[in-house]
């Protein structure tokens, strides 16, 4: 794997956005009111349209109206530059070198021309025009990455072993790119099926312990030792890596392949665009480890899919950039293209259910899982994310039903387990099982080694049924100690103040927390608590009227309670009183310190 602190210097390097192409818009930077305008018959019409299509990152739109405006006659170097890029990064290559082209001959100098010019000539084996382009690039940082890479592969290409072997030696003394060296030297060696050679740089990537070695490295590996009847070598590796919890299933699938013979035989990278396709796969993934990087990510990824469109990883990468833009039906898209055989398939299934939860698409991600589930009738976390899902669309009865087959499936308990305790708990307390719900906080507490959230809950649920009261007033300060910044924790807070009738402090906390969450629909009721109990009605009624309207917290909002406090105001509010003197100390301690 590459080192990301190369980022910075191949950012300044490529040269890929400039002022003339444009960055990709975040959509959330603009209203949801904008609309596509009207097509119009007219360029500028036709641009406008493209330019709003692209804000809202439909780039499918967007680009297609930009292709319009330039055919009826409208064409300069930033129109020119956003076609060509948006193309790219879409993995229409053939179409992007025409736009690119022409943004050259109008004097756009951006390197990235030459980049899709070199990857359309390799993928239509023109190997030599290829290199030609791609040495076009004179930065250093850049001929330090790609160049070798590709000019190994395009010598591969031209079965010339021992050009692609000398191209790929210019980065063997690099450090830091020792892992990439013996990976593509691994390769290329069988691609030329000199196995003897291969089998010398796969064992030296097996063996470096400064690495940790990437899935597709793994996928690579054990392909080879499988189809040089080294079948327990190959276990023995994926076995390596068994215990990474982000891999289990994928390793698992892998190995189980492995161990029915039912590995595919061919080599993995049995053509030259294949490979080409890994360099640009390894640059994308460098890029997606940071978050400057992405939009060179997409770019990259589109360009590897454009070699080899059967590479799952690829699939997958794509879709976790589009996931971090938001767009979530995109990243779906990728997800639905993996098949069941693949040993990506768990973790898209897993990632597709999670986006159509997060679009509240809650019946459709049930489905995924459950489908999933008949696969794997005992897995942790298929079980655990079906309860989120239920317990989030309020079905609380079948949320608890999974939270209990989920713990059921593990075999011991341990901290990393503790969210499922909370979780469950909050579902039994929804489902008025509040016995329930505090034995399982009390687990969660104990497990999470005392959790600013878990105490905050149990102290505030204490609070909210009169019962501990000082325990909870303890437990709430105790959670703001540990995250003073968390608008929950500093409601809590202003309740505990509110409850024991310091209205004063009340208001200055839940204002605090209505500052950093104003649109939850809890913290807006407690505010108006406050400042009725303070004087403040107007603004009492005001925010309670707002709570109505509020979707955070909503399904947490006694809307009969809110109801009545805005037609007739707050009833008597029956005040605690904190018995230990400490405690009580503590509380006029912070606020003397706030003050």
């Amino acid at each position: 794997m590459l080192k990301a602190s190369y980022i910075i210097t191949l950012l300044s390097g490529i040269g890929l956005f400039n002022s003339c192409t444009g960055n990709f818009i975040n959509k959330q930077e603009y209203p949801q009111e904008i609309v596509y305008l009207q097509k119009q018959e007219t360029a500028y019409g036709n641009y406008l349209a493209g330019r709003v299509a692209h804000i809202r990152q439909d780039y499918d739109n967007a680009v297609n109206y930009y292709m319009k405006t330039i055919e009826k006659g409208f064409v300069n170097k930033d129109i020119l530059g956003k076609t060509y890029i948006i193309l790219a990064s879409q993995g229409r290559i053939d179409e992007a070198v025409k736009y690119a082209n022409i943004a050259r001959q109008k004097g756009d100098k951006n390197n990235f021309i030459d980049i899709i010019n070199s990857v359309k000539a390799f993928k239509e084996g023109n190997y030599k025009f290829a290199r030609a382009q791609i040495n076009n690039i004179h930065e250093k940082t850049y001929k330090k990455l790609v160049g070798p890479l590709f000019n190994a592969w395009s010598y591969a290409g031209e079965s010339n072993y021992q050009n692609a072997i000398k191209a790929l030696k210019t980065i063997s003394n690099d450090k830091d790119m020792q892992t990439v060296y013996s990976l593509h030297r691994g390769l290329i060696a069988e691609y030329f099926n000199d196995n003897v050679e291969a089998e010398k740089y796969y064992d030296f990537i097996v063996n470096d312990k400064a690495n940790d070695m990437s899935f597709r490295a793994l996928q690579i590996i054990s392909n080879f030792y499988v189809r040089t009847n080294q079948k327990e070598k190959a276990l023995n590796l994926v076995a390596k890596y068994y215990g990474a919890a982000n891999l289990k299933e994928m390793l698992s699938c892998l190995k189980n392949k492995i161990e029915k013979g039912s590995i595919k035989t061919d080599k993995l990278i049995n053509t030259a665009n294949k490979g080409a396709g890994e360099v640009f796969l390894e640059i994308a993934l460098l890029f997606k480890s940071v978050p400057v990087g992405y939009d060179y990510a997409q770019i990259y990824m589109a360009i590897s899919e454009y070699f080899n469109p059967d590479n799952d990883i690829a699939k997958i990468a794509m879709a976790d950039i589009f996931e971090e833009r938001k767009m979530l039906k995109e990243a779906n898209s990728y997800y639905e293209t993996i098949k069941k055989d693949s040993e990506m398939y768990y973790p898209a299934q897993m990632r597709k259910a999670s986006n159509l939860a997060a679009e509240k698409k809650y019946k459709e991600a049930i489905k995924v899982l459950k489908k999933l589930s008949r696969k794997n009738p005992n897995d942790f976390q298929i079980l655990f994310n079906l309860g989120d899902i239920l317990r989030i669309s309020d079905n609380q009865s079948e949320a608890i039903k999974y939270y209990n087959k989920a713990l059921q499936s593990i075999f011991y308990e341990n901290e990393k387990y503790w969210p499922i305790y909370y979780a469950l708990a909050v579902s039994y307390d929804r489902n008025n099982e509040w016995n329930k719900a505090e034995e399982n906080l009390q687990k969660a507490l104990k497990l999470s080694k005392r959790h600013p959230q878990v105490l905050n809950y149990l102290g505030y649920s204490w609070l909210k049924y009169n019962i501990n009261t000082d325990n909870a007033a303890a437990m709430i300060l105790e959670a703001y100690e540990k995250d003073p910044n968390d608008s929950i924790i500093i409601d809590s807070l202003g309740w505990v103040y509110f409850r024991t009738g310091d209205y004063k402090n009340a208001i200055m906390y839940l204002e605090k927390a209505s500052e950093l969450n104003p649109q939850n629909a809890v913290i807006s009721d407690h505010l108006g608590d406050a400042y009725w109990c303070g004087g403040r009605k107007n603004e009492a009624v005001f925010l309670w009227k707002q709570s109505l309207i509020q979707k955070d917290d909503q399904e947490e909002l006694n809307i009969k309670k809110v109801k009545s406090k805005i037609e007739n105001g707050l009833q008597e509010e029956h005040s605690i009183l904190i018995k230990d003197e400490k405690i009580r100390e503590n509380l006029q301690g912070l606020n003397y310190i706030t003050e």
